[in-house]
């Protein structure tokens, strides 16, 4: 059994193999995100980021702090955080994989791009990734912000993940449709979780739109801070 909490935008919080993972930590500004939904969940054990855009890197750095607990990303977003002062930092990159807290935890591709905002300029923060988390029968990917790709088969393949969340807000990412051919050609994952819709005007993609065009698997619509068990 896997649990998941939507947070809002692209924070995911999963419970597998009785280990608490965050994903893409974006709180504090992010619209959707109910206030103190984190709190009610507990500890966490694991913090892991996709990219480096503000609205994914996000509180990583004190939630890190926080709950002394190790940040999992790219080696130049795990230089950025240190420099933050985060002690605890496990730079992957994709196609690397590493194992931690019983977990098993691999860098995928993804295509975005990935910097954040200093002085008014960008500060480039390495390749965009996508995230699989796996405990000894079970697995979660994160896909980040990406299109759609067709190595995404490679994941199913490589790693197997059961549950997943994919962006579908378009504009920035894929958009629904094309969401849904990476669940119903590539990944065809038993349940998947629409992320990175809503939150601001530019997201048009809509969760309607992606779960009348996905014919595999169980499309999840929790509202956000609602933990569903799969």
């Amino acid at each position: 059994m896997l649990s998941i909490t939507w947070l809002g935008h692209s924070a995911v919080h999963v419970v597998l193999g009785g280990r608490s993972v965050l994903f893409d930590p974006f709180l504090t500004g992010n619209p959707s995100y109910p206030e103190n939904a984190l709190d009610r969940l507990g500890k966490i054990d694991l913090i892991c980021v996709t990219h480096g855009h503000e609205d994914h890197l996000g509180d990583a750095a004190p939630l890190a702090k926080q709950f002394g607990v190790p940040v999992a990303c790219n080696y130049e977003i795990s230089v950025f955080l240190s420099s933050q002062g985060v002690e605890n930092v496990e730079p992957i990159n994709a196609g690397g994989s590493i194992d931690l807290l019983d977990l098993h935890i691999a860098f995928t591709r993804a295509n975005h791009s990935s910097s954040v905002h200093e002085d008014g300029r960008a500060r480039y923060l390495g390749s965009p990734c996508g995230i699989v988390v796996r405990s000894q029968d079970d697995g979660f990917y994160h896909a980040g912000d990406t299109d759609l790709f067709s190595d995404m088969s490679l994941i199913r393949r490589l790693y197997r993940p059961r549950v997943g969340a994919l962006p579908i807000g378009d504009r920035l990412t894929m958009g629904p449709r094309a969401a849904a051919i990476a669940q119903n050609e590539f990944l065809q994952m038993e349940a998947v979780l629409p992320i990175h819709w809503g939150t601001f005007p530019l997201l048009t993609g809509t969760p309607d739109v992606f779960q009348s065009e996905v014919n595999r698997g169980q499309v999840l619509r929790p509202k956000p801070g609602e933990t569903i068990e799969i």
